[in-house]
This record gives structure tokens, sequence and C-alpha cells, in this order.
């Protein structure tokens, strides 16, 4: 399961530098930027719930390691952030 980290943890770091920049900077200052981050907001805040929900079903129906838990949920909090990063590049050339 190394592999999709290995996909993943690049991917994570680009997302967080678009969404630092544009919370940081003055694009995401604005009454444009606070619609764009609220869209991005919107956009991945339900993947936690989702992905914890699936994850409890998986332990109660067939189980799941600790480690195998532990690395999912890691999984979900890089889908969070990519999810958010995408959402934030799209939606600023859109909005």
């Amino acid at each position: 399961m190394n592999w999709l980290g290995i996909i993943l943890v690049p991917l994570f770091l680009v997302a967080l530098y678009i969404i630092l920049k544009f919370t940081w900077g003055e694009e995401g200052k604005d009454e444009r930027g606070a619609q764009v981050l609220s869209k991005s907001y919107m956009a991945s805040m339900p993947i936690l719930p989702i992905g914890w929900l699936i994850l409890e079903l998986i332990q109660d129906s067939i189980g799941m390691s600790y480690d195998n838990y532990r690395y999912w949920i890691w999984i979900l909090v890089l889908a969070i952030f990519i999810v958010q990063g995408a959402v934030i590049a799209v939606y600023r050339l859109k909005v």
C-alpha cells in the first residue's frame, strides 16, 4: 500500500502550496477569494466523515488491523487537502 502514499504525497504538497498561497495571498482576502474558499471547503470537508463511516463499516464487517486503519485515515487526510487544492485551482480561474 506504500505506492498510494508515493502518489499522494507529492499531490498533497502541491495542493498545500496552492492552498497556502491562495489563503495567505491578496487573492484570498477579498469577496471573490472568500467564495472560492467556501466552495473548496464544501467540496473537501465531506470526505472525512464519509470516508470514516466507510472505514468503520469495513471494520465492523470484515475487520481491519490497526495499522491499516491508521494508514487509511492518513489517506483521507491527504485526500481532503488534495481536493481542496484542486477546487481552489479550478475556481480561482472561474470565479
